[in-house]
């Protein structure tokens, strides 16, 4: 689900950077956008030189709302399966334009900026591709997002030193999205319940 969402998007920016740039020799598809972690294991910095922006899960935050309820999935043995109520997450996604010639960084990060502006929702009526990654969506519909929502998180100078602290790294120009909002859903369950077949009502 996470990787759908993100690997969407990736496809989703370069796609339009390479249409706004209109410069081929620096910006075609497979050379613009990178999906990894900037950070190795080692602690070492996952930046090249071939591609201009790098798209990095920086954290993820749960979206609490009062009243959720148990789902119900039909069998075939005309039992119901009792799922737990879905968790609603939002992702907090760090893109950074890592270009050695500084302006033109600048100008990849205002691309990414102007991307987010015109396209601040994306889900699968307007844009048909949404889980196009996802391999076998009949048996893997947990691997599914039905819509995402995307708003720029303005850090402070004490919030960008903590997380370009903890990326070990000095700032790059970036800035950080939160996407609202991905369901995790597990669609399997052991525990069935019978059906209601008769409803008594005590008038007492």
């Amino acid at each position: 689900m996470i990787r759908t969402a993100l690997e969407f998007i990736k496809s989703e920016l370069e796609a339009y950077m390479v249409n706004r740039e209109q410069d081929p020799a620096n910006y075609s598809a497979g050379n613009v956008v990178d999906l990894k972690s900037i950070v190795l294991p080692n602690g070492n910095i996952n930046i090249t030189d071939t591609s201009h922006v790098t798209i990095m899960l920086v954290n993820i935050e749960e979206e609490r709302r009062e009243g959720k309820q148990s789902y119900y999935v039909a069998t075939d043995d005309k039992k119901y399966l009792r799922l737990n109520p879905p968790v609603e997450i939002d992702l907090f996604i760090l893109f950074v334009a890592n270009n050695v010639d500084y302006p033109t960084a600048l100008r990849d990060l205002s691309d990414v900026i102007e991307f987010f502006q015109s396209n601040a929702v994306f889900d699968g009526q307007k844009y048909p591709s949404l889980n196009a990654s996802v391999s076998d969506p009949v048996n893997k519909i947990w691997q599914l997002i039905e819509r995402l929502s995307f708003k720029l998180v303005s850090l402070t100078f004490e919030q960008q030193n903590n997380l370009w602290g903890m990326l070990s790294s000095k700032y790059i120009p970036s800035v950080v999205y939160r996407v609202k909002m991905l369901t995790a859903f597990e669609t399997r369950s052991d525990e069935k319940v019978a059906a209601i077949t008769e409803l008594h009502i005590n008038e007492n």
